[in-house]
């Protein structure tokens, strides 16, 4: 196989992977899949807890309000701060799907 072939699949790859880590996952509208997905040191059960929680208690206001949820630490959280957003708090948490948020706009 040629070298630039090769080299063409790494940047592309980098590329795909780098496109991926830049979108930040919002903790108050992210499923059970997207945070299990896309947050280092979570699995099936502590994604479970963190939307459970967020149905329970609320939407999260801080990240580090993460360590509320029970088998969630600070290690967790630090290593995650980056991918981590707690999104608009204006809107619902968990909204109905196929709704979409009417903003009235001011006349003139």
């Amino acid at each position: 196989m040629p070298w630039f072939v090769v080299l063409r699949a790494l940047v592309l790859g980098m590329w795909i992977a780098g496109a991926q880590a830049a979108a930040p996952i919002d903790i108050n509208r992210a499923d059970a899949q997207a945070l299990q997905q896309g947050l280092t040191m979570v699995g099936a059960v502590k994604a479970e807890a963190i939307v459970e929680h967020r149905r329970r208690h609320g939407p999260f206001h801080r990240v580090e309000d993460l360590t509320q949820v029970k088998g969630i630490g600070k290690a967790i959280v630090e290593r995650n701060r980056q991918r981590i957003t707690v999104g608009n708090r204006a809107l619902p948490a968990d909204p109905v799907p196929g709704s979409v948020p009417v903003r009235t706009v001011p006349r003139r």
